[in-house]
């Protein structure tokens, strides 16, 4: 029987990662960094997404380091120094996929709560909200309780996304549901990681926060919740998120200022002071700019990532 073309695609997707899977594995299980980065650059190239670079790819090259320490089939520093490299090149994906400006619209808090030492999980997790353009304060591992409560008073995000990947740190969780249900209410929170399948007392935390299976339904989640609590509009915000449109916009398509100035029958000045987030822009301007483009002027106000 023929394979669809749908099928055949997806089967040559999973075929490809599966490959850059191996390689990844392989050059961090050797403590090789410069391969491991050669695989890396060419998930890039070929214009992968970084949700699937991360869980398709990195993830599973750790889970197999993991497998392997377990078994002492490698050292302490051995899985250590592999794990060096895969934030060393999560470093990297991230300064490629971050936009270099972004919104103020959203903020996201991510933490791993207290005693919990494992944050490659939440880093993740950090870097596919800032992806989508949002503003994210990552404040890694082992956050003890009232530091975190005290960071959430002082930062307002809207939504606070909590690490859980050992059982013992359910009753840290609690305490801070707890906490920011009196302290602040405004806050959604929203909870993942490993320990979830595994602690059933959990249960009566679902009807207090969001509770996300993986990675992917998590950041999915975390946008559900910013966009049913969007904040008042502000003239500064929306004036970076034009910024940030016609910037990507414009070189993605490795066109010069002066060229989509051409195009769009504008000064370059006017360009210049668009992507700079300081120019109070006419219908007209919107509109012009979005012709050149060639999307909608809607498309250049939008504040999803």
């Amino acid at each position: 029987m023929a394979l669809s073309a749908e099928k055949f695609a997806a089967d040559a997707s999973v075929g490809y990662f599966d490959g850059q899977r191996e390689r990844f594995a392989q050059a961090i299980i050797n403590g090789d960094g410069e391969s491991a980065e050669q695989v890396t650059d060419e998930l890039v190239a070929a214009q992968q997404a970084l949700g699937d670079i991360y869980l398709k790819v990195i993830t599973p090259a750790l889970e197999s380091v993991g497998e392997l320490w377990c078994r002492a089939e490698i050292s302490i520093g051995e899985e250590k120094l592999a794990t060096q490299i895969v934030i060393g090149q999560m470093d990297r994906l991230r300064a490629h996929f971050t936009p270099s400006v972004r919104p103020v619209l959203y903020r996201v808090m991510v933490a791993c709560i207290e005693g919990d030492q494992h944050f490659i999980g939440a880093r993740m997790t950090a870097d596919l909200c800032g992806e989508r353009g949002w503003n994210v304060d990552f404040l890694g591992s082992d956050v003890p309780n009232h530091a975190l409560v005290e960071m959430v008073h002082r930062r307002h995000p809207q939504v606070l996304a909590l690490s859980l990947t050992m059982a013992q740190g359910v009753e840290h969780v609690g305490w801070l549901v707890g906490e920011l249900e009196k302290s602040a209410p405004e806050v959604r929170v929203i909870i993942g990681g490993r320990a979830l399948g595994e602690n059933s007392s959990l249960g009566n935390l679902s009807q207090r926060c969001e509770i996300a299976k993986d990675i992917i339904t998590g950041v999915a989640s975390i946008g559900r919740l910013l966009r049913a609590d969007r904040p008042k509009s502000v003239l500064k915000e929306y004036q970076m998120v034009l910024a940030h449109r016609v910037r990507d916009l414009r070189t993605k398509r490795g066109w010069t200022q002066e060229h989509l100035a051409d195009l769009a029958k504008v000064t370059r000045a006017c360009v210049i002071a668009v992507e700079g987030g300081k120019q109070n822009v006419s219908m007209d301007i919107l509109v012009r700019m979005a012709n050149a483009l060639e999307v909608a002027p809607e498309t250049l106000l939008s504040v999803e990532g």
